[in-house]
């Protein structure tokens, strides 16, 4: 088969404006119905059409140029379950290019709305065949997805008649169009035997064949019959399943005639093509030769003057006579054909020439010119009479667009495949449906261009079936899909018949195509809800009853009989009810038979406020249980089905009390929470949507005043001096997601003003702060000891500063005359009188040391520099160098990390390394110091760490030796004032750290402080 297809590819157009075309093809892609979404190959939007925009409700600019990802929010797969993109669903397609067809997913709309898409996606490819995008085209399908009913109710709307059969060929359901076709009612019908209730049918062998394999292959089957009973033909296709067989089928008696009519079209047609072709090669032609350096026409046969109108030849005949006698609209095309023809060498046209008789014709010319070096010497042409031809082409052509819009109205093509040429000629109809060119398919096209638009997983046994009806030389019948050009999938029934020649050959293969897309849904869609019903039925997480009009109970489902502990539904009418004992949750009253939701439901009431029982279970349990109930009504509005829900509550009650005791507990806690529990929003004047009543107490507003936003919070109660740095500092801390401290001042509503603390958390939508919950409480007191003890310690700062001032003048007076009386007298002291001047110098210089310590030990908070951006690393070299000395003489090793840069006060910082760097090498023992500096960042702090192996420390008094003046050795062991410790931790409680040591006697020393990160 496939070697006697051509292979033709086509384009849509050749040449052409590209920008034209672009445009065009945008027109119509904002016309289709359905949603087009084109992707380029890094998933960015190139372009959407309106109808995308509307179903995403969003605008076309908001899709454009955004990744699909941004385009598709919360998007979730036909269950339900989320995915972690949009794209990735459509990997296929993208990373493959390979299409993917009918994914359903589900989406969400800016305004918080789920809309559920049926999505058909396809590569987008360059020139040269490589993948360049993919583009989209989808349609909303909520409405449908959100539909559901009863299967049976679901049934009764299949517009094709439908019956059901069991294992025994007995009816299990009739719908309202089978009844119609026929002619009983399916109450009549149901539990008869096809074959006895229509004993005619059961003589048409191969009706009983059809429905024979069907059961036996598990495969469906179809068939046409004309059954006279009834007076109709018949199309039916018969499905199998694990119960019976389910048969579909409709009267096609309008199409049969319809078909009879087209043929006898045709027949007509084929005969009149027959003999205008006869009556073409019996026609004879007119010669003529023009001798193009004379102008004149020596050589001309008699039909050539004829078909001109002259009964006679004419003496003379020119270029000019022959123009004289065409058609003054076709004049000029004549003249510019002939123009070409000298570029050209040949002319071949059509015209209407007036001949002399004054008749109108069409003719057909043809000709060359002969050349004599090079210039055209000669022209020799023929003239043919084609009126007749064409009038029978337009009969042909009107024809033909009467047939095809006959066929288009019946949703049904034609075909003819002529074998041997692989010319597969169609109608327009046909040919959209395949996405082929029409005025290609009528001409005809390679029947594997035909197969290219089949669906891949219809292809193969399409082809095979063709086969197979070319080499028994009989029919032909196939259901499949087919895509058209737009992308649209389709279904269609395919029938014909292969003509062979006396050897045995395929010569001609014509057949019909209908359009079976809308029943192909509805049956697979009905298949597809039975199926999702049923499952959907046995595994609902609630018991679900269905009842007849008459009470008796239809079926239950697993979940129903658990929840009553047993099966209990065989009940045949509604006084059967009394079995049932229970009574009425809240109140404990029996519940009556006419109680129960079910007889209310059959009553024609929708039960949606539920009943709440406690039922005595077959299994000896008590349960609470919920029902629902709703009627289901036939066309007349009677009530046919009853669906009542139960749900086992029991547990649900259990938790309620517990929720109900647990909301008592919190309400409790928050009337005694030691603050105003809030929650507002991250706007201007900070709106509460809620405050707990401490903020009577707090502000002396009523709750519900603030909340409201009658008083504002922000702008009312909060002072006006603080709300800018609260808002600055709160913005700052809650973007980090951490929880949030801020101190404030608020003014009631006597005009008092107190000091508060607000502690909380941010609460974020999509990496946005939206709102801030939290405690507010009033530290006025607190804040008052505060300023008491700061004040305080500014007075003792002072007198400390004073007093060691003030030490300094009588120091420096002993000092000079101590060394006053060493200079002048020192010869006359004996050894002794020398030693005591020693002591008393010494001790001078100790005390000079202490005071100046003291000095700058007082001087930390109130004379140091402002902060600043200080890099450590500089700091710790500029100290290196200080000391350079002490490192050499004690050849000491010091090692210094990348250390951060930090804010804070340069030359106290460089006086805290100094004090710790000289304390390691003055206490490093016998060996040469080994000192090592660090940084780490834990948190938002940097731990700067300075350890030495030296002689080590007491873990007792790890306190000790930040204190003023404490010293753990003598000073004939090492010399010191007892202050550089103490002066490092106050330096480092400036910068808003903390210092401690870790030592070990013996195992060396690590002191540690911390830096805010900047």
């Amino acid at each position: 088969m496939s070697e006697r297809a051509g292979s033709r590819n086509p384009g849509l157009s050749a040449g052409g404006d590209e920008a034209v075309d672009g445009r065009r093809c945008r027109s119509l892609l904002q016309a289709i119905d359905d949603g087009v979404v084109v992707a380029d190959a890094d998933r960015q939007v190139t372009f959407a059409n309106e109808r995308a925009a509307t179903i995403l409700g969003c605008s076309r600019d908001d899709l454009v140029e955004r990744s699909a990802d941004e385009c598709y929010r919360d998007p979730v797969d036909e269950h339900g379950t989320s995915l972690e993109s949009v794209a990735a669903a459509f990997d296929r397609a993208y990373d493959r290019a390979e299409p993917v067809h009918d994914r359903i997913i589900g989406l969400r709309r800016p305004a918080g709305e789920r809309v559920w898409l049926s999505v058909n996606a396809a590569p987008q490819r360059t020139e040269c065949g490589d993948a360049d995008g993919v583009v989209f085209v989808f349609e909303d399908v909520t409405d449908r997805r959100e539909t559901a009913g009863d299967p049976e109710e679901i049934l009764g709307r299949v517009s094709d008649a439908f019956y059901a059969l069991d294992e025994e060929f007995r009816f299990t359901y009739v719908n309202g169009r089978a009844e119609e076709l026929l002619q009983a009612s399916e109450d009549e019908l149901l539990g008869e035997s096809l074959w006895e209730a229509y004993p005619e049918a059961a003589e048409i062998e191969s009706v009983r064949e059809v429905f024979r394999t069907a059961m036996e292959t598990q495969e469906p089957q179809a068939y046409e019959c004309y059954y006279e009973p009834l007076e109709i033909w018949v199309e039916a296709t018969v499905y199998p399943s694990e119960t019976g067989v389910s048969a579909y089928f409709r009267d096609i008696s309008e199409r049969k005639e319809r078909e009879a009519e087209q043929r006898e079209i045709r027949r007509e047609l084929e005969e009149s093509e027959e003999r205008r072709r006869l009556a073409l090669e019996a026609g004879e032609m007119g010669t003529w030769e023009l001798d193009l350096q004379t102008d004149g026409s020596p050589v001309r046969s008699p039909q050539h003057d004829q078909i001109f109108g002259y009964e006679e030849p004419l003496d003379d005949w020119s270029f000019e006579s022959f123009l004289e006698h065409v058609h003054p609209e076709d004049r000029d095309e004549v003249e510019r054909r002939f123009e070409r023809a000298f570029e050209t060498g040949r002319w071949a046209f059509e015209c209407r020439i007036i001949r002399a008789d004054g008749e109108q014709r069409t003719i057909e010319a043809q000709g060359k010119f002969h050349y004599d070096d090079g210039d055209p010497v000669r022209a020799v042409g023929v003239v043919r009479d084609v009126t007749e031809r064409k009038r029978h082409e337009r009969y042909l052509e009107d024809a033909k667009a009467q047939l095809e819009a006959a066929t288009e109205a019946g949703a049904v093509g034609t075909w003819e495949w002529h074998v041997p040429d692989d010319e597969f000629v169609t109608g327009a109809s046909f040919a959209r449906t395949f996405g082929v060119d029409p005025a290609a398919a009528r001409r005809g096209v390679p029947l594997e261009r035909i197969l290219s638009s089949i669906h891949e997983a219809d292809r193969d046994r399409v082809a095979d079936a063709i086969q197979s009806a070319l080499e028994r030389c009989g029919e032909y019948e196939q259901e499949y899909r087919v895509r058209s050009a737009d992308g649209d999938l389709r279904w269609v029934v395919a029938r014909g018949h292969v003509e062979c020649d006396a050897d045995g050959e395929p010569v001609r293969f014509p057949g019909a195509l209908t359009d079976i897309t809308e029943r192909k849904r509805a049956e697979l869609e009905l298949e597809r809800q039975s199926r999702e019903l049923e499952t959907l039925f046995q595994v609902l997480p609630v018991g679900v009853v269905v009842a007849n009009a008459n009470g008796s109970l239809r079926r239950a489902n697993e979940t129903a009989t658990e929840i009553w502990g047993g099966d209990a539904f065989d009940l045949e009418s509604v006084e059967d009810y009394e079995q049932f004992s229970a009574t009425w949750a809240e109140s404990g009253e029996p519940v009556e038979p006419t109680d129960w939701t079910m007889y209310r439901v059959l009553q024609g009431e929708s039960v949606t406020e539920p009943n709440i029982y406690e039922i005595d279970a077959f299994d000896g349990e008590r349960r609470i249980i919920m029902e629902h109930g709703k009627p289901v009504r036939d066309a007349d509005g009677n009530v046919s089905r009853a669906v009542v829900t139960l749900t086992d509550v029991t547990e649900r009650r259990t938790y309620e009390r517990a929720l109900e005791e647990h909301r008592r507990q919190l309400s409790t806690l928050m009337d005694n929470v030691p603050g105003m529990v809030y929650r507002c929003r991250t706007e201007e004047g900070w709106p509460m949507e809620y405050v707990s009543d401490a903020c009577r107490e707090l502000t002396g507003y009523e709750p519900e005043a603030v909340e409201s936003g009658r008083v504002s919070y922000g702008d009312e109660i909060m002072v006006d001096a603080d709300r800018e740095a609260v808002w600055e500092e709160i913005q700052e801390m809650g973007n980090d997601g951490e929880t949030f401290s801020v101190t404030y001042r608020i003014e009631t509503a006597d005009g008092d003003r107190r000091w508060v603390r607000s502690y909380g958390r941010g609460d974020f939508e999509d990496g946005d702060l939206v709102a801030l919950e939290g405690i507010v409480s009033d530290i006025t007191d607190r804040k008052r000891l505060e300023e008491d003890l700061k004040a305080s310690n500014e007075r003792l700062e002072q007198f400390a500063y004073a007093a060691s001032h003030d030490l300094q003048e009588p120091l420096r007076m002993v000092t000079s005359y101590l060394q006053l009386l060493e200079s002048r007298y020192g010869d006359a002291f004996d050894e002794d009188g020398e030693e005591f001047l020693a002591f008393a110098l010494d001790g001078a210089e100790r005390m000079r040391e202490m005071i100046d310590g003291l000095l700058e030990y007082s001087r930390v908070d109130t004379r140091g520099d402002s902060f600043e951006s200080v890099a450590l690393d500089d700091v710790v070299a500029d100290v290196r160098e200080d000391l350079q000395v002490r490192i050499d003489e004690t050849d000491a090793d010091v090692t210094v990390a990348d250390l951060p840069q930090v804010r804070g006060d340069p030359s106290q910082l460089r006086q805290l390394f100094q004090n710790l760097l000289e304390n390691a090498i003055t206490y490093s023992g016998d060996e040469p110091p080994r000192l090592e500096v660090d940084a780490e960042r834990v948190g938002d702090e940097w731990v700067i760490s300075v350890a030495d192996d030296g002689i080590g420390i007491d873990p007792g008094d790890a306190e000790r030796v930040f204190e003023v003046f404490q010293r753990l050795h003598t000073r004939e062991e090492y010399d010191g004032t007892g202050i550089g410790l103490a002066l490092c931790r106050r330096i480092v409680e400036r910068h808003s750290g903390e210092i401690w040591v870790d030592s070990e006697p013996g195992d060396g020393t690590t002191f540690r402080f911390t830096l805010p990160v900047v």
